[in-house]
C-alpha cells in the first residue's frame, strides 16, 4: 500500500512537472519577458507546489528539488526517518520571492 501511495506521489509529481514546462514554454513563445526570470519562478513554483501545505515530504521527493537547484536544500530538514520537514521560514522567504518575480514579469 505504501509503495503505491509514494509511485501515485511520483506520478503526480511528474505531471505536475510537466505541465509547469510546457507552461513555461508558451510564455516564452507568448511573450518578451526575461527568460532566466521565468526559469527561476518556474523552479519557485515547483518547489513551493511540492511543499505547500506541508509539514514534510519524502526525502526523495525532497532530494528531486534539492536536484533542480542547491538552494533548496536550506528548504529541507532531513532527518533519520525517510521525511524531510520543511523549513517554513525558508519557504516564506522562497514564497515572497516567486510573488515579487511574478510582480515583476506581470508588469513587463
Amino acid at each position: 500500500m505504501y509503495q503505491r501511495l509514494n509511485e501515485l506521489e511520483k506520478s503526480k509529481y511528474k505531471l505536475k512537472s510537466d505541465i509547469l514546462e510546457k507552461k513555461r514554454d508558451l510564455l516564452h513563445i507568448k511573450t518578451n519577458q526575461n527568460p532566466l526570470a521565468l526559469e527561476r519562478l518556474f523552479e519557485l513554483s515547483e518547489a513551493l507546489q511540492l511543499t505547500e501545505d506541508a509539514d514534510w515530504i519524502s526525502s526523495s521527493m525532497a532530494m528531486k528539488a534539492v536536484r533542480l537547484n542547491k538552494e533548496f536544500l536550506k528548504l529541507f530538514d532531513f532527518k533519520g526517518d525517510t521525511k524531510a520537514y520543511i523549513n517554513k521560514e525558508e519557504f516564506n522567504r522562497l514564497h515572497e520571492e516567486f510573488v515579487r518575480i511574478k510582480f515583476e514579469q506581470n508588469n513587463i
